[in-house]
């Protein structure tokens, strides 16, 4: 797992210079920027996670590691992505050695810190136990004996196929076989004897290879092998190249030469019990209509292609095991073969590909029962069909086909349901033909399932028009509740399906039809509803849900809410339409949500619940949207206002309701609660939408501080709830154009109260973010910019109010009294913030203080020394000098040996 990670780790740091570089020569040096900076901040994660557990180790040997800010690494990132914003060559190159020097200083002191660990490991004593003799295991010890050995499966095969063995041999085989295809393609344009002439000599010279192969069996079998299967796909590739040359005149004597060939293969592969020559040829054999050059093959021609290579795999198959032959035939021809005929098919082919896809569904039904009866005689006792391939030949190869033959004939209902009986009916006969045979009973059991699976199509083919779609969705309402009291795996998978197909149908009458059908989506939503309802009522339905099926009913409940909200506007009438929506849609869910909750609802609710409630936030978000006018809300009447008030209040109880959600799932519960909760208060002031839409959170944020409850913190310390804050951080100082409403003095007014009070919420947050595992740098590094962020505009709305000086525009960087007064601002607040953390003793307080510190400096050196006049420079320089050296003297760095040192929110 840890090498997985690893592997990982060092594909993205790859990718990530490969997508810098590239975007550098092809001039988009943003993109440069963005991966540079991405690629330092995962090179130091990547660093920080060898770190963490050799400190884990260390702590167990009483090793002391000498804690490394990474302070300056975040810093010196910051210094270079501003000069590369800016185009500062010399500034992205200082940002980028001090990063460089910074690191290298913090791999030298892991390292010292890993070297003192080996060595302490050196000399303590090993315990006995761990000491094992080298004493080489027995060949045929009771244990070997006793181990069983795991099947493997189609990708261990595979793996074992390509790099065991002999490599060299495979990899000449693949490039010969590449060459073979470019000399035809080369001898069919350009050389001078006569096409039939040339593939001749191919064949020849193929044929004469696996004829060598076949005598050389005997001395080396794996090369003898890797011959024949290449003398076999050349011979493929070059009947192939004749056919569609017409060197070969029509299709029938082709498919005979093909049938040749393919027996040929059957022989060889039987008689020297070799699947790996059956995969190597069947393989080529299935890849050869893409190395033509002419012409594309029609769909019936590619389909009924891959039907003799298919009666070939069911010849092998049926008389040995070979289960990876079956699923590589199965996925070809569904993979490719499907995708072929979709792409190339035509509505004059519909009754050729009908018998086609028929005979393909025959022969792999043939398949699975014919492979699972060879591997249930050889023991009964083990046999299960635990891989999802092999489930496949017996469930997914009859209901693929079926769907392919539902789709071809879509508008004829007569050919859906007979198709639907037929195979009703051909799983009957199987079953009853193979109950009797003990060997094959969990096969019977399937067929059994197969037959009343179409079976059960049938009512709702028959249905007209969009009632087919109420047909469906009302059946897999009721086969899912059928399966949930029966306890049937099947069952339940079925119902699903149809409520797909009935979702799929939906959207083709809904385009089809002239009028709006409410009708069926209502049903449409009512049995989707029903589905998660009655899957969440009782403790042994909850007890069945899978984790997909838990997937599958959060889609419900989004599409289910989606559709409900469209049909319920189109109930109501007039301005209250979305309102009423949203709100008779939240009481829905606040009754239902109470219910299930009395009835011991568990996890899979609240993910249903919670998909549910995105669409209502999506939906009131785009309310909000429609009533903004010049940066303010513009409410139709005072009712919308209260029932929006009203329905966000409700959806904000929804996501907390029950507590248990926090600890489930804390970033899903706080981005919906936040959300929420921003929604509803943008109804108290809409005429300061920044300033309303925080007042409810903060409110919820002093509420959850005074409770002082686990819960309610671990609320806080999602990151979702942080990036939130800092959204609204960032765009209300550069976006709000109500900051100067009901303005006094700095401080002493709305915007800039509500500024402050969010900047004190969000330092509390990050201190529960360093408690759930934040890096306490990158907290360190968040606290300070933003105090420096929200105090700086502070100081910028009252100069332009009283001084006239620039707002959110680039001449500020000019201006000298702005760059003075931000010097003096950011002196201000180290000089504060170290002289009390060096009274009370707070060596990181101290250390961000510091750190305000070092901006300043670099404020003083990147633009006070050119972007500003020569008395605002001087001024700037002697203050900043001389409050850090009343600094120096009063408020030294505490000393690092003392005993308790709380933390910034203390």
């Amino acid at each position: 797992m840890l090498r997985g990670q690893s592997e990982i780790r060092m594909i993205w740091l790859m990718s990530l210079m490969i997508v810098a570089i590239s975007a550098w020569f092809l001039s988009f040096p943003l993109l440069t920027y963005v991966c540079g900076f991405a690629l330092l901040m995962s090179v130091m994660h990547y660093v920080d996670a060898i770190q963490q557990p050799a400190q884990a180790l260390g702590e167990q040997r009483l090793i002391a590691f000498r804690a490394t800010s990474k302070v300056p690494l975040y810093l010196s990132s910051i210094i270079a992505v501003v000069g590369g914003l800016l185009d500062w060559g010399w500034m992205i190159a200082a940002g980028a050695a001090a990063w460089i020097f910074f690191f290298l200083r913090w791999l030298r002191r892991l390292e010292q810190y890993l070297g003192q660990i080996q060595q302490a490991q050196h000399f303590l004593p090993q315990p006995a136990s761990s000491v094992q003799p080298d004493i080489p295991p027995l060949p045929f010890s009771a244990t070997a004996e006793a181990t069983p050995v795991p099947a493997p499966n189609l990708v261990q095969q595979i793996k074992h196929w390509i790099f065991d063995g002999n490599p060299v041999l495979k990899t000449a085989i693949s490039i010969l076989v590449i060459g073979i295809i470019l000399l035809l393609r080369f001898a069919t344009e350009h050389w001078q004897l006569s096409l039939a002439t040339k593939l001749i000599m191919v064949a020849l010279s193929s044929a004469a290879v696996t004829g060598l192969g076949y005598r050389l069996q005997q001395r080396n079998r794996s090369f003898a092998l890797g011959l024949e299967g290449l003398g076999l796909a050349a011979l493929c590739l070059t009947l192939f190249f004749a056919y569609y040359n017409a060197v070969i005149p029509n299709l029938l004597i082709a498919s005979g030469c093909f049938l040749l060939l393919m027996g040929l293969t059957l022989w060889l592969s039987l008689r020297q019990q070799s699947v790996e020559l059956a995969l190597m040829a069947m393989g080529m054999a299935y890849l050869a209509p893409f190395t033509l050059p002419v012409r594309d093959a029609t769909a019936p021609e590619f389909i009924g292609y891959y039907l003799v290579i298919n009666i070939a795999v069911a010849v092998l198959s049926s008389l040995r095991p070979w289960k990876f032959l079956n699923q590589i035939a199965f996925l070809m021809t569904v993979l490719v073969g499907g995708s072929y005929a979709f792409v190339h098919g035509s509505d004059a082919d519909r009754d050729l590909m009908t018998v086609l896809i028929l005979a393909h569904a025959a022969i792999f039904i043939w398949l699975g029962f014919r492979f699972s009866q060879l591997l249930a005689q050889q023991d009964l006792d083990k046999f299960k069909l635990k891989p999802a391939l092999d489930i496949g030949l017996i469930f997914a190869a009859p209901l693929l086909a079926y769907s392919s033959l539902y789709v071809l004939h879509f508008q004829d209902t007569a050919w859906q349901a007979g198709l639907s009986l037929l195979f009703a009916l051909l799983f009957a006969v199987l079953y009853r033909f193979s109950r009797h045979h003990q060997t094959v009973q969990l096969i019977a059991h399937s067929y059994l399932s197969l037959t009343l699976i179409f079976l059960a199509l049938i009512p709702p083919i028959l249905l007209p028009a969009e009632k087919s779609v109420m047909g469906w969705a009302i059946e897999g309402l009721l086969i899912f509740l059928l399966g949930l009291v029966r306890q049937s795996k099947i069952s339940l998978y079925l119902a699903m399906g149809l409520l797909v197909v009935a979702g799929l149908s939906s959207l083709y009458y809904l385009v089809e039809l002239i009028v709006f059908p409410r009708a069926m989506f209502w049903v449409l939503c009512l049995s989707y509803v029903g589905v998660v309802l009655l899957s969440n009522s009782r403790l042994q339905f909850q007890q069945q849900l899978s984790s997909s099926m838990i997937g599958f009913q959060c889609l419900l409940m989004l599409l289910a809410t989606t559709m409900l909200l469209v049909l319920l506007q189109d109930e109501w009438s007039g301005e209250l339409s979305a309102v009423l929506s949203l709100l008779t849609l939240g009481l829905a869910y606040w009754a239902v949500n109470e219910i299930l909750l009395r009835r011991q609802a568990g996890v899979a609710w609240l993910f249903s619940k919670w998909s549910g409630l995105v669409p209502l936030l999506l939906f009131a978000a785009g309310i909000i949207m429609l009533r903004m006018q010049q940066g303010s809300i513009v409410w139709a009447s005072f009712n919308e206002r209260l029932l929006f008030a009203g329905a966000g209040i409700i959806l904000s109880l929804l996501w907390l309701r029950p507590l248990l959600g926090v600890r489930t799932e804390k970033e899903w519960v706080s981005a919906g609660t936040l959300l929420s909760l921003l929604l509803t208060s943008l109804t108290l002031l809409p005429q300061q939408p920044y300033i309303s839409m925080v007042i409810l959170p903060l409110l919820f944020c002093g509420w959850c501080y005074w409770q002082a409850q686990p819960d309610w913190q671990m609320f806080w310390q999602a990151r979702s709830s942080l990036l939130l804050m800092l959204a609204w951080m960032i765009c209300s100082q550069l976006l709000s154009q109500q900051a100067f409403h009901g303005y006094l003095l700095p401080i002493l007014n709305p915007f800039d109260l509500v500024s402050i009070a969010m900047l004190v919420g969000f330092l509390w947050m990050l201190s529960l973010q360093v408690k759930a595992g934040l890096d306490r740098s990158m907290a360190a590094v968040l606290m300070v910019l933003s105090l420096l962020w929200l105090s700086s505009y502070i100081v910028l709305r009252g100069l332009h109010v009283y001084v006239g000086t620039p707002l959110n525009e680039l001449a500020l960087w000019r201006n000298g009294t702005v760059q003075l007064s931000l010097t003096l601002l950011w002196v201000s607040l180290a000089f504060v913030t170290m002289s009390w953390a060096s009274r009370k003793q707070l060596r990181s307080v101290w250390v961000l203080g510091g750190s305000i510190l070092v901006v300043v400096s670099l404020k003083l050196v990147l633009f006070d020394l050119s972007h500003i006049g020569t008395l605002t420079r001087v001024i700037s320089f002697l203050a900043a000098g001389a409050v850090m050296l009343i600094i120096a003297y009063i408020a030294p760095m505490p000393d690092p040996e003392q005993p308790v040192e709380r933390s910034p929110s203390e």
